[in-house]
């Protein structure tokens, strides 16, 4: 499955005469004004909320002395973008939280903190974008939010807000906090007993289609569920084991799946109503996108070799996967998309001019059965691999046992004073070398293994049959121009004077990337047929990519 990310996002706009902005869609630990964090542990203000809800709330949705400057900006960037924006009490109560954490340049708090407030006040959508604007003027406060809010428009449809307002230094400090809702959903308790289902109901708002859920479970197990084709959708998900459940809700949209929601329940367990948050990292502002291109690949490949990533539900008996390897065509392919997107204000898999993943890498040359796709963004590698984890789609794309290459291109955004990276990875899975001489057995092997399973006999090798099948195989590397269906029409014609002995010959070809996928192939599984040659080669076509893997196959029913 594809997937994208949605992590918070922030703008820090401070500045004595105009808007000096620093803004972004990834986490939120923040280097603005050189700040050091050490490791703390943060409680949220107030009970924790019981349910999730969708429904918001009306009060204190913008705070403050100069609470009806803020909301007009707010709701004029809307009506420029002809959007409707509503306010929800909890985005209010969100911003104010931030406000009162806010660092000694304006910097807002770390991510983690952040989608713990969120989550804290019952809200399931991703992490809100939040908005931190200073204006030494008062006169000038609702012209700098409605700029500011505009800006961030242009990228995605948000259409809630809550916001709040305060004085500090001489400046009128506003903290906006701008979320987009797209579903609505029956009251979610956000704490159950084991046992007892995660009941989720509800339906898509605008032209969403096709809801599924991905769910975390405490092992690390992921769960695919898919809920129809909506807009409505109806899942109860089981909950054997105690811990923590992270659900998340996928949805299709005009640029491909898409994250509705995503929020943690607590099966058997405690809602915690404090949060430990680990040292900020240093230097981010610094990095260029090279190294924090190699900072992403050495994470994804650290995840994949630790039994502890979040989700392992891919892993074999708690081991460490293969490593993945680099792949400089996909890298440019990565790149590519990563740089449309910035260039043409979007975010999501499915671009306007260039498709879908697929698309982007078939049309690079390289053919694959499985391609995968995360997008993040944020302040440094760490921030963007963290947001990658957290989502359970996109966690279980890093684990996925059968991806073996990756590239992963950056892009960066100059923000003020901080810089921001847009990263996109993209995994598929290519055929590695395998040995050849051992091949057609082990293929044969797992052919017999599915005709017993389906009560057929086991196939025989006849040494013409083999003869005709490893040529065929090794002429599809050495002549280019050869389809695979030439191939069989060759190797069959080749079997004519044979024809005598068998009541039948066919043949059958597949391009595959693991000796296991030939070892499905449906028409060998026909229970009449007695006799078979394997012949397997491997190598790189335009039209396969390297180390494909070619196996033919000739068949023969006995007179």
């Amino acid at each position: 499955m594809i997937l994208r990310t949605d992590v918070v996002a922030t703008t820090l706009v401070l500045s004595l005469s105009a808007l000096l902005s620093a803004c972004g869609g990834g986490s939120q630990e923040s280097r603005f004004g050189g700040r050091a964090s050490r490791e703390q542990v943060v409680t949220a203000p107030g009970d924790p909320a019981q349910r999730y809800e969708t429904s918001s709330s009306t009060e204190a949705v913008v705070a403050g002395a100069e609470a009806a400057a803020v909301k007009r900006g707010i709701l004029h960037a809307a009506r420029d973008h002809h959007m409707e924006m509503r306010g929800d009490g909890r985005l209010g109560l969100l911003a104010a939280w931030v406000a009162e954490r806010l660092g000694p340049a304006g910097e807002p708090p770390q991510n983690e903190v952040v989608e713990f407030f969120a989550r804290h006040v019952g809200i399931v959508e991703p992490v809100p974008h939040l908005i931190v604007l200073g204006q030494p003027d008062r006169n000038q406060l609702e012209q700098s939010v409605a700029e500011s809010v505009s800006q961030f428009l242009n990228r995605l449809p948000y259409n809630r807000y809550g916001a709040t307002v305060v004085p500090r230094q001489g400046f009128t400090i506003a903290v906006i906090a701008l979320s987009l809702r797209q579903l609505e959903i029956e009251p979610i308790p956000r704490r159950v007993e084991p046992g007892h289902a995660i009941s989720l109901r509800g339906r898509l708002m605008g032209p969403l289609t096709n809801p599924s859920f991905a769910v975390a479970k405490p092992s690390g197990e992921v769960l695919r569920l898919p809920a129809g084709s909506g807009p409505t959708f109806d899942v109860r998900i089981p909950t054997e084991e105690e811990g923590i459940y992270r659900v998340e809700l996928l949805a299709r949209g005009d640029r491909g799946d898409t994250v509705v929601a995503n929020f943690p329940v607590y099966v058997g367990v405690p809602i915690p109503e404090s949060i430990t948050i680990a040292r900020a990292e240093s230097g981010g502002s610094s990095r260029d996108v090279e190294s924090v291109r190699r900072e992403l690949f050495r994470m994804l490949n650290d995840s994949r070799r630790s039994p502890g990533t979040a989700c392992a539900s891919a892993r074999r008996g708690g081991n460490a996967l293969p490593v993945l390897e680099h792949h400089d065509g996909l890298a440019k392919v990565a790149l590519a998309h990563s740089r449309d997107m910035v260039e043409h204000n979007f975010v999501g898999h499915t671009s306007p001019t260039t498709g879908g993943a697929t698309d982007r890498v078939e049309r690079a040359g390289y053919h694959s059965g499985l391609v995968l796709e995360n997008i993040g963004r944020g302040y440094s590698p760490t921030e963007i691999h963290r947001g990658l984890l957290q989502s359970p789609g996109h966690c279980a794309n890093i684990v996925n046992p059968d991806v073996t290459h990756v590239g992963v291109g950056v892009v960066a955004e100059d923000e003020g004073t901080r810089t921001a990276y847009v990263a996109t990875e993209v995994f598929i899975r290519m055929a590695r070398e395998i040995e050849l001489r051992s091949a057609p057995d082990r293929v044969l092997e797992l052919l017999n293994r599915a005709r017993r399973a389906r009560g057929a006999s086991e196939l025989e090798t006849d040494p013409n049959l083999t003869r005709a099948a490893v040529e065929g195989a090794r002429d599809f590397f050495r002549d280019r121009q050869l389809s695979q269906q030439d191939v069989v029409d060759q190797s069959s014609s080749s079997l004519r004077r044979f024809s005598i002995a068998f009541r039948r010959i066919a043949g059958v070809m597949a391009v595959v990337t693991t000796l296991d996928e030939a070892g499905q192939l449906e028409p060998v599984l026909d229970p009449e047929i007695r006799f078979i040659g394997v012949g397997v080669s491997q190598g790189t076509r335009p039209d396969t990519g390297p180390n494909a893997i070619a196996v033919v196959i000739m068949l023969a029913w006995p007179r």
